[in-house]
């Protein structure tokens, strides 16, 4: 089972019980625009103190917001101008890139760190010492380059003169058919992602998949009022299997820096200890990630929608 990060849980929790969702009596239009303002006010705050939260974990939650306005915004992308999808859905993704690089140095490592534990039986952690160190020194590499350049300085800055442009965010609709195809698309995709993953469990098709994931779950979240109890448990299980996925993928990528840079390790054993390890966690991942998967993505698309079209009637009427 994947362990989520204790800041990780604080986030959850405040998110849960404040900013991230739709308000009863509030307009989908208007609470579209609260919600993505929040996200955006909250990573410049956190890329603002990282003397507080220290550079990893600022980048690490600021993309985190990043996506979650993604999602926000393919939520209503049926109901905004095309021009104005493709601008916004592409600017905050190169934000997002443009920090990219240092949160997967670092992810390399905690990797690394993490298969060592879980194989405590198997290996020490003085093992693969020599390719933790390579590790380090691409990730200190990185960490420099980010301070040279000012990076986190000029998402700052972006992000901040981001608002005017939320605020003119024109959505030309305000019930259920507003969100309805947009969710459908997302959950569509993940379904076929699922069916995919199973007849060919490559590491692109899996990562495809956690995409997908991650917006349903981040839309799903959004959603959570019009039945709490029911959505919270879907938002719960779609945290699980992204985490599944996401493990998944960062050891598919530990495993390829490792078989390309192989000439800057020692002990050629060590190696090959490491991906035979690295190829039975991601075994049981995937199949834990396979059978949770096929239980989230039960219903048909079509289905689902309407389902969830029913709960937002039922919900809009009892909330006016």
């Amino acid at each position: 089972m994947v362990v989520p990060h204790p800041e990780n849980l604080l986030e959850q929790a405040q998110d849960y019980s404040m900013t991230y969702r739709l308000k009863g009596q509030e307009s989908i239009p208007r609470g579209i625009k609260r919600i993505a303002q929040e996200q955006r006010e909250k990573a410049i705050v956190e890329l603002t103190d990282t003397d507080k939260l220290g550079i990893d974990e600022a980048v690490h939650q600021a993309r985190k917001r990043l996506k979650k306005i993604r999602a926000v915004l393919r939520l209503v992308r049926n109901h905004l101008q095309s021009e104005t999808y493709k601008q916004e859905n592409t600017h905050l993704r190169d934000l997002g890139r443009s920090l990219a690089n240092l949160r997967d140095r670092k992810v390399l490592i905690e990797t690394l760190d993490n298969l060592t534990t879980h194989f405590a039986d198997t290996v020490t952690p003085m093992t693969f010492t020599d390719i933790r160190r390579e590790l380090q020194v691409d990730y200190h590499r990185e960490y420099q380059r980010v301070l040279d350049e000012d990076i986190i300085i000029s998402v700052q800055n972006q992000l901040k003169d981001a608002e005017n442009a939320i605020n003119n965010w024109e959505i030309t609709s305000s019930n259920w058919s507003t969100v309805d195809k947009s969710l459908k698309r997302v959950y569509k995709r993940g379904y076929k992602s699922l069916h995919r993953s199973m007849s060919e469990p490559s590491a692109e098709n899996l990562h495809e998949w956690r995409k997908r994931v991650k917006y349903l779950r981040y839309q799903l979240r959004i959603l959570r009022p019009i039945w709490s109890e029911i959505i919270e448990e879907w938002v719960d299980q779609t945290h699980d299997l992204s985490d599944y996925l996401g493990e998944d993928h960062d050891l598919a990528i530990l495993k390829k820096f490792i078989l390309n840079n192989s000439e800057r390790f020692d002990i050629e054993k060590n190696l090959e200890t490491l991906t035979a390890l690295i190829d039975r966690r991601r075994g049981e991942l995937q199949l834990s990630a396979i059978f949770l998967g096929q239980r989230i993505y039960t219903e048909k698309p079509t289905i689902f929608i309407e389902r969830l079209g029913n709960y937002w009637q039922i919900w809009r009427e009892e909330t006016q």
